[in-house]
């Protein structure tokens, strides 16, 4: 069974990711956000960054598509409310579709405890 990791803004709970997808020599992981209760992602990570000053890579206001860079205060907690370490997430999607989050620094160490999955299909792929 896949686990669910809180996504946090501000303090407050916006959603989950499963981490669907790692780059595990980049120490990246990628996941679709299941949002709680949130009406615009957009407006959400629009709205925070130019309040805080984050940059944003792309933003197209009719789309409403974003795609920024590390939100400092976007954080991710294991099941067990452990903070997930790393240089910190990134958001990018559109309202109209999904959002992903990109969380980069994963140590090799956390890659191979907490995310053995992965782990192991890279290096067994390697090894092929």
């Amino acid at each position: 069974m896949e686990k669910a990791y809180s996504i946090y803004l501000d303090a407050t709970k916006i959603g989950t990711t499963r981490f669907e997808y790692a780059d595990v020599p980049m120490g990246v992981l990628h996941g679709k956000i299941n949002f709680l209760n949130i009406e615009s992602p957009y407006a959400l990570f629009r709205n925070h960054c130019k309040r805080h000053k984050v940059q944003i890579n792309e933003d197209e206001p009719m789309y409403k598509f974003i795609d920024t860079i590390v939100i400092h205060q976007l954080k991710v907690y294991f099941e067990n409310g452990i903070e997930l370490t790393g240089w910190g997430a990134a958001i990018t999607g559109m309202d109209s579709e999904e959002y992903e989050i990109q969380f980069g620094g994963i140590s090799p160490e956390l890659m191979q405890r907490e995310f053995k999955h992965y782990y192991d299909e890279y290096f067994e792929n390697e090894t092929h």
